[in-house]
């Protein structure tokens, strides 16, 4: 059985959110950015309200959203993080938490009994044993390397200690001494005091609320002697609050008795467990049933690497992967080495070529890395099996080393040979393992005396110092160079010396440097000159490098599934445009992809099919295919339909801007603080009714003097810190007027704020979320009027806009390798595609569109897993091209005129301002009529995802900015004597009906349709009558 299969905890919480599978959730929030909306809540929660499914109630939802919000703040306060900000699977995460705690805290016994209720309703669980008491004692998270475990483990102390108090004990289990120290230092970073275990029983006693932090080694049962072992029964009988990294990385007998002493710390009756692993798909198997039950039922959220890497976070990777079922032969290993040689110079060639321009994708400098989950150990005695296996791959690396330095026109040879695709290995569809590879280097085609010389910092013989500063390291360089080029993390430098020495034969042998300190240590650093490392097991263990570029596997065993799902999260970490965590998309500049993927070979064929067996496991295998888009009727548009382009250089950062106060901002300020009012007490599903009674008086201005302005001065200067605001002075006294002129709208129940609101902070947190609102707003303004003035037209011209079409005029198909089947259905109705819809291929053809194909959803689960760049249309997207299609074909309107459609790229296309945010309409219109120019702008939405008010940033723009632009874009045209007449309009086009969204609007649920329209929010139906009130203008 499957453990992702076997989530009851995960999947019943999912169902209470209105989903019913992770897939599901993914496709709402994902690539959406955490906010905070004008009401003071998240995005992400705004949306969760708005999910028909759930069975939450709202009230719920703000309580965990203010307390994640909390959490956010702490974690950027303490860290000196001001741009920290939870990524959605975060805020998931820590949301259901708070929701499980939430409940054990009130009724543990309505939570077993609603949890076994699921599960006996469910088909998927016959398999799982009910829920017990104890069951509730435990926690886990699956989390990809990567993810952010950490800051959710700091997250997860302040849930459990609010809800939970008294622990006598606060404990943190890691899995070695180098990790301890890391979260040691991480927990202080956060803000929560913490200890190291020095071996003392001294440094057993810790402070109320303090961790005290100790690796798996230290614990012992029935300690004798002295020692630095601590005896778990120290701990027994006491209320334990125990959090434990990575438990899994043993080999099984020691992870048995990991297992026991670790549960030997919770069996106090209210003890409790958090878990944190990214491997835990890797330790269950059929022999492994009790654990399969125990961790189906702790694992509260799935965020394993599959998770991760689907969503676009972390590195792409390549594998250099020979169809062979037995090793390597000489020549073989040698050709792959060499590769791995070469795709290495290409990142760094690339680094070095376009190194401004990676500075913005927090790219660092390539690092070439051979790794293998054992190394040498240190303990005395003669070397074991795996240390004459480490020896060995280590020593093959050195010899390869030395053999390129020695005879470069052998790696000449090879070079030529892999550049031209003709080496001789194949893959399992007979293609040369190389093909399509090293584009770069196919134009350069670099020497390989130039390629020697940057990776190794010189050429020349090989010389090997042991670093006496350091434990177990050894630096390699070259005889004419000063620089080290690698260092040799081997564990025992005695025990390699001898075989050093006699693999080659003589010519290296180690020396002593006594003066450098540790190459391993400093290896992130910007003056590092080390550019291979090799053989650290420390790199599996929570190093926290960002410069893994390419990986060499060494000494890989049948058995160490976890440690290889390790090995590979730490290669693949990505800061990511903007601290993002992602890598672009598969139709991104070369050079952008090739330093965002690692490309990935095995010392012995063994070795890499280990790696993919686990690999394959975790990660959805897909096959890449290149569809070229083509230009419908491009002589009849290109270089005729108008675009508009900003003046280069001009930057409104440069500006300095004074917060004023303005009553016409003001107006535009709209804080939401309705909720919704139980009529049902108890249990766990409790209905909620809508109260309608709108109440609109400024009850801040009556209890001004409970609002302390100088913490809301503080807190809007944090506030302008987080929105990236530098430019902007703040005045306190701004927002004393604000609230005293009363400009502002605030919709609440009538009495629902009051002195007790007052007394408990409530009112300051509204003057926050008010403040914030004015900030946004006021910013805007300014903004929007300094850029407005450098706006102005052009014509659009596919080449030099070349970035509001597909990249390379390609649409990327990524095809899971299981539906191979549909690749051949794709490649031989392709030409039908240009013709007419196929609705069995996730595509759309529509010749008014100014290129095709567009890819859209088909119905069916396979096509569901079919993914697309640029992504694929939504169902709202499609129905209006679908509608847009029809009316064209049923009306007139378009007689002598010429139509042209064009969906915007998000980010990439054409994009305006908006609250200190931009907005890109989902599609661009234009008609053209001798020398008028219609130019629309539409934008398919479920309206209630955004602000539900008429002072929706978006709406605002539809209604008011995009005639301003029009007024400013035609004075241009007259200046210049074009003969041009421009007519700009703007609608959002509500996917939501009409009745489900006068439920939540903040005008009321009396909105009628009229006021919508007048507003510029129309309604998509299937009558298409939305379509002729848009172009009544014409």
């Amino acid at each position: 059985m499957q453990l992702d299969k076997q989530l009851i905890l995960f999947r019943y919480i999912l169902r209470q959110l209105g989903y019913q599978a992770f897939e599901d959730l993914r496709d709402d929030y994902n690539g959406q950015t955490l906010s905070i909306t004008s009401t003071g809540y998240t995005s992400f929660a705004a949306r969760l309200m708005m999910n028909p499914g759930k069975e939450l109630d709202d009230r719920l939802i703000q309580q965990y959203d203010e307390a994640i919000q909390g959490y956010e703040k702490k974690l950027r306060e303490n860290r000196a993080e001001p741009f920290l900000s939870f990524k959605y699977y975060q805020w998931f995460a820590l949301l259901f938490a708070e929701y499980f705690f939430d409940l054990s805290s009130q009724n543990p016994a309505g939570l077993l009994q609603e949890l076994n209720t699921y599960m006996q309703e469910s088909q998927d669980f016959k398999d799982m044993e009910p829920y017990t008491e104890t069951d509730l004692k435990k926690l886990a998270y699956w989390m990809a390397t990567g993810s952010g475990k950490t800051l959710l483990m700091h997250c997860n102390y302040w849930q459990i200690t609010k809800y939970f108090s008294d622990w006598e004990n606060i404990i943190l289990i890691t899995p070695n001494e180098g990790l301890s120290r890391q979260h040691y230092e991480d927990f202080l970073q956060s803000g929560i005091t913490a200890k190291l275990y020095s071996g003392s029983e001294e440094s057993l006693k810790t402070k109320d609320g303090e961790v005290l932090i100790l690796d798996i080694h230290k614990l012992t049962q029935d300690k004798q002697g002295d020692g630095v072992s601590v005896d778990v029964d120290y701990f027994s009988e006491s209320k334990n609050l125990v959090f434990i990294d990575e438990g899994h990385k043993g080999q099984k007998s020691e992870e048995r008795t990991w297992k026991n002493l670790r549960q030997h710390l919770t069996r106090g009756e209210h003890s409790f467990t958090f878990e944190y692993s990214a491997t835990f798909g890797q330790i269950i198997s059929k022999s492994t049933k009790d654990l399969l039950q125990e961790y189906g039922k702790s694992i509260i959220f799935d965020y394993s690497y599959r998770h991760f890497y689907t969503d676009g976070y972390g590195k792409d990777f390549n594998v250099f992967n020979l169809d062979a079922g037995k090793e390597y032969s000489q020549e073989q290993s040698r050709l792959l080495l060499a590769a791995s040689l070469l795709g290495y110079y290409e990142q760094l060639a690339l680094f070095e070529q376009y190194h401004n321009e990676l500075r913005g994708y927090n790219i660092e400098k390539p690092l070439w890395v051979f790794v293998g989950s054992r190394v040498i150990s240190s303990n005395s005695g003669s070397l074991t099996q795996s240390d004459k296996e480490s020896i060995s791959d280590v020593s093959r690396i050195i010899k390869f080393f030395k053999h390129i330095l020695s005879a470069p026109e052998q790696l000449q040879e090879d070079i030529n040979k892999i550049l031209e695709e003709n080496t001789g290995m194949c893959d399992a569809d007979g293609n040369d393992i190389f093909k399509g590879r090293f584009s770069f280097l196919k134009q350069e085609r670099p020497m390989a005396e130039t390629i020697l010389s940057k990776v190794f910092n010189g050429i020349g013989q090989l010389e090997a110092f042991q670093i006496k500063q350091a434990d177990g390291e050894i630096a390699i360089k070259t005889k004419t160079s000063d620089r080290y080029f690698a260092v040799i993390n081997i564990g025992d430098v005695p025990k390699y010396a001898k075989t050093l020495e006699a693999d080659t034969d003589g010519a290296i042998t180690i020396q002593d440097d006594s003066f450098t300190k540790s190459l391993f240590q400093a290896i992130s650093e910007t003056n590092s000159t080390i550019n291979i490392l090799i053989g650290s097991k420390k790199f599996i263990e929570g190093w926290n490098s960002w410069r893994v570029s390419s990986m060499g596997l060494m000494n890989m065993g049948k058995s160490e599934g976890a440690q290889i799902i390790q090995l590979f999260g730490r290669g693949v970490r990505l800061k990511g445009k903007e601290l993002s965590l992602k890598r672009e998309e598969a139709n991104a500049p070369y050079h952008i992809r090739a330093l965002q993927t690692i490309s990935i070979m095995g010392l012995n064929a063994s070795y890499m099919n280990r790696f993919l067996e686990q690999i394959e496991k975790e990660v959805p295998d897909y096959t890449h295919y290149p569809i070229e888009i083509k230009l419908n009727h491009k002589e009849q548009w290109d270089g005729k339909i108008m675009t508009f382009t900003k003046q280069e250089g001009i930057h409104f950062k440069d500006q300095i801007i004074d917060l004023e106060y303005s009553a016409d901002v003001a107006r535009r300020v709209t804080i939401d603080l309705r909720s919704k009012v139980s009529i049902a007490s108890g249990g766990f599903n409790s209905q909620v009714a809508e109260n309608d009674m709108l109440f609109n008086e400024n009850f801040l201005k009556r209890y001004m003097p409970f609002i302390d302005f100088n913490a809301l001065d503080l807190e809007a200067n944090r506030y302008k810190l987080l929105k990236c605001y530098h430019n902007l002075i703040i005045h306190k006294d701004v927002f004393q007027k604000l609230i005293e002129d009363s400009c502002f709208n605030i919709y609440s129940i009538k009495d629902q704020y009051g002195v007790d609101e007052a007394i408990s902070g409530r009112m300051q947190s509204i003057a926050i979320s008010l403040a914030k609102d004015y900030i946004n707003k006021y910013y805007a303004v300014k903004e929007k009027a300094f850029l407005s003035k450098y706006l102005t037209y052009d014509m659009l011209n596919h080449d030099a806009y070349s970035e509001m079409f597909p990249a390379s005029h390609t649409m990327i198909v990524k095809v899971p390798k299981k539906h191979h089947d549909f690749v051949k259905e794709l490649e031989a109705k392709i030409k039908e595609m240009y013709e007419k819809d196929d609705k069995t291929l996730p595509s759309i053809h529509f010749d008014k569109h100014l290129y095709s194909p567009i890819a859209s959803i088909a119905d069916g689960k396979k096509y569901k897993e079919i993914k697309t760049v640029p992504v694929r249309l939504n169902n709202g997207e499609r129905d209006f091209l679908d509608h847009l299609r029809q009316f064209v074909k049923e009306t007139r309107i378009f007689e002598g005129k010429q139509l042209f459609v064009l969906r915007n790229l998000s980010v990439k296309g054409m994009g305006f301002f908006m609250e200190s945010s931009a907005f890109y309409p989902d599609f661009i219109l234009w008609v053209v009529d001798g020398n008028k120019q219609y130019i629309y702008f539409l934008d398919p939405k479920g309206i209630l995802l955004g602000e539900t008010h008429f002072n929706n940033p978006k709406i605002l723009w539809c209604r008011d900015d995009a005639k301003v632009l029009e007024t400013k874009i035609q004075q241009d045209l007259n200046k210049d004597n074009i003969d041009i007449q421009i007519n700009i309009s703007a609608f959002i086009l509500s996917v939501t009906p009409l009745q489900e969204v006068r439920k939540k609007w903040g005008e009321g649920d009396g909105t009628t349709i009229e006021q919508f329209a007048e507003n510029k929010v129309l309604f998509i139906n299937s009558d298409k009558a939305y379509l002729a009130k848009i172009f009544e203008n014409m």
